[in-house]
């Protein structure tokens, strides 16, 4: 059964904006290392956070957790894993109240031929409702710490330490709708195509005698 024609057409499509941040930090062994525990005030020792920063369009920060970040509904054995790794998050400085973004975090190798550790998400940062507002996102065990602290790993290099993020933000979602295009449907030359190849006798394979007149040919065609 034939599929009925298209008449209309709707496109959705969303605005998005592109940028990046980055965090340099001279001093790592400087930071504080303290095992920072989810519910606990936001200048609590362990966290360390870098001043706000523009992106696509919006505020952001960064915020490292050189001890490792728990929440109050870990098990033991997860805080006890998590205080053995680095905690880095994304913190949204801006008042939208729901910003899909889209980001990444990178630690970057500071060695040669090397590769980066990168993490990749997409969330909503904003208030969602009354009781729940999206601020901060990001991996309580981003590295390893032992791994991230030793130098010949190229994490960190001379105790710098490279965050780089980069963020996509996405607009509303708009919509049109347009009337289709009909369907181009080409003239055929089926005819035209074939005299003109009888006239001129191209690819001829055989030849049609009629007392002295001879008449090119083709053989698939005769069949």
């Amino acid at each position: 059964m034939a599929a009925a024609p298209v008449e209309s057409v709707c496109k959705t499509k969303a605005t998005s904006k592109t940028g990046a941040i980055e965090w340099q930090i001279d001093a790592w062994s400087a930071l504080p290392d303290e095992h920072v525990v989810d519910g606990g005030l936001s200048d609590q020792v362990g966290r360390t956070k870098s001043e706000t920063m523009q992106a696509a369009g919006d505020k952001w920060s960064i915020e490292v957790n050189r001890g490792g970040y728990s929440n109050d509904e870990n098990t033991e054995e997860v805080v006890e894993r998590n205080k053995k790794h680095v905690a880095i998050f994304l913190i949204y400085e801006g008042d939208s109240e729901a910003l899909r973004t889209k980001y990444s975090i990178t630690l970057v190798n500071q060695l040669p031929d090397r590769e980066d550790d990168t993490g990749n998400s997409s969330v909503t940062f904003g208030q969602f409702d009354s009781d729940t507002f999206g601020k901060q996102f990001g991996w309580s065990a981003f590295i390893k710490r032992s791994d991230l602290e030793d130098e010949s790993n190229g994490w960190k290099v001379n105790d710098r330490v490279i965050i780089r993020i980069a963020i996509t933000t996405f607009g509303d979602l708009e919509s049109t709708v347009a009337t289709a295009a009909p369907a181009f449907a080409p003239p055929s030359t089926l005819s035209a195509d074939l005299k003109r190849i009888l006239k001129s006798g191209e690819a001829s394979d055989i030849a049609l005698y009629c007392g002295q007149r001879e008449f090119p040919a083709h053989r698939l065609v005769l069949r």
